[in-house]
């Protein structure tokens, strides 16, 4: 069995720094396995210029990046499915994952319980299977599922989709 792989991907224009031509950028985050990536590409087809850029692993999606996944495609909400879990693993989990100190981990819990936590659809899934894998039982909740494409856009359109690595 191969890794699943989660994308979410937009579409944005841009214009060329070295002609003016406009362009169409390519960004995608990824969660593959247990590992967040991301890229951004374009081509200008006016003078040749390209650019191939991507993170590997834990490093963090441009902001602009992550500004544009989460207006295309919605923000994702990590949802505890027992609201009464225990803290304590959830906090480690969160600490791990996020960094910070005790204080903002627990304003981080504190979202999550309220319902008010959101990311990036492979941001909040790959938090959903450490907490999973921690033994707290985790969902993500996302307003717009590939399956849910307008009438006559096919769901692969919407930029989001599950895949199996082999």
């Amino acid at each position: 069995m191969g890794q699943v792989v989660l994308i979410a991907s937009v579409r944005y224009p841009e214009r060329c720094s070295g002609c003016g031509s406009e362009l169409e950028c390519v960004g995608v985050q990824a969660l593959v396995g247990e590992s967040l990536e991301w890229d951004i590409s374009y081509h200008c087809s006016g003078c040749g210029d390209a650019l191939y850029e991507c993170g590997p692993g834990g490093s963090s999606v441009p902001d602009d990046l992550r500004r544009r996944l989460l207006a295309e495609h919605g923000e994702a909400r990590l949802v505890l499915s027992d609201p009464r879990a225990s803290s304590v693993p959830v906090m480690k989990v969160l600490r791990a994952e996020l960094g910070g100190d005790p204080a903002r981990t627990k304003r981080t819990l504190q979202q999550i319980r309220a319902g008010l936590f959101a990311g990036t659809m492979p941001e909040t899934t790959l938090l959903a299977h450490r907490l999973r894998a921690a033994g707290v039982e985790a969902e993500v909740e996302c307003p717009k599922q590939p399956d849910e494409a307008p009438a006559g856009q096919l769901a692969a359109d919407l930029g989001v989709r599950t895949a199996r690595r082999t």
